[in-house]
């Protein structure tokens, strides 16, 4: 019983806080995209990945969403999109991923214009 304390104990102080901070200015139709919701998480292997934070675009379409999480390693965020674009069926949205690269990790990823025209691998929709 000890043992095992002093190893949660153990790992607890080997996780490292780590943060991420988000911007970017979201387009459909080369138009300026208010009211979106942007969801910022975090990827975790063997549990259900953490939700850091949530947002929606202002008026002109731009975001920022900033989040941390304490892990073993780097936490790898990516961001949640949802938004109508391209979406021929009313009542629907299309869920848009964008992974937040490694090397910005503690920084500021500035994702600039993001183009909702584009589809991206492993879209879904919700109806």
């Amino acid at each position: 019983m000890k043992f095992l304390l002093l190893s949660i104990l153990i790992s607890v102080a080997a996780a490292k806080i780590s943060t991420i901070k988000v911007t970017g200015t979201v387009l459909c139709r080369k138009q300026k995209q208010p009211g979106l919701e942007v969801v910022l998480k975090e990827s975790d292997s063997f549990t259900p990945d953490d939700k850091l934070s949530q947002t929606t675009t202002n008026k002109d379409g731009f975001f920022e969403i900033s989040g941390q999480d304490d892990e073993w390693g780097s936490i790898e965020p990516y961001v949640y999109i949802f938004h109508h674009c391209r979406i021929l069926k009313e009542g629907c949205r299309t869920r848009s991923r964008y992974d937040v690269p490694q090397p910005v990790i503690n920084g500021v990823y500035e994702m600039s214009y993001i183009d909702l025209d584009i589809a991206q691998s492993g879209e879904t929709y919700e109806c």
